[in-house]
């Protein structure tokens, strides 16, 4: 099946990408997630009101429709626009640079890009050929990442 221009992103609901945002964006220096009351907390902090029951209402309650204040809390919580639970490009976009940010805390990630940092472009394709064959070993798949600028 051919393709004209690119694929639209997928939509989401809302609880979809609140979980989205508990799932990647990691308090610092941990692997673990925000609880729903360190997330109000951190809201407060960024100037905004929202209860932990109601992070959590929004989180695991499909066709719930938040006040848009609600919604800019839970982003300055997790340090996104809130343009991201209205505009799925955004959203697409967001959650890139969030799945290259949770990839880079983590130390054995980050000293493999910063060895590859200065390598030529062929030996940057070298090391991805490298690594599509280890996570091929490892039954991981195919890595469908983006390489472009």
């Amino acid at each position: 099946m051919s393709t004209d221009g690119p694929v639209p992103p997928a939509r989401r609901t809302l609880p979809e990408k609140i979980d989205y945002l508990f799932a990647t964006v990691r308090p610092p220096g941990q692997y673990r997630e925000y609880t729903h009351e360190e997330i109000a907390e951190r809201a407060k902090a960024a100037g905004h009101t929202i209860s932990a029951s109601y992070v959590h209402a929004l989180r695991r309650t499909p066709g719930k429709s938040p006040q848009v204040r609600a919604l800019e809390a839970i982003a300055a919580a997790f340090g996104v626009s809130v343009a991201y639970f209205f505009n799925d490009q955004v959203a697409a976009q967001l959650e890139r640079n969030l799945e290259l940010i949770a990839a880079l805390n983590r130390p054995e990630v980050r000293a493999v890009a910063m060895a590859a940092a200065d390598l030529s472009p062929e030996s940057i394709q070298t090391l991805l050929g490298l690594v599509a064959r280890v996570r091929d070993l490892e039954g991981l798949g195919e890595w469908t990442g983006d390489v472009t600028p």
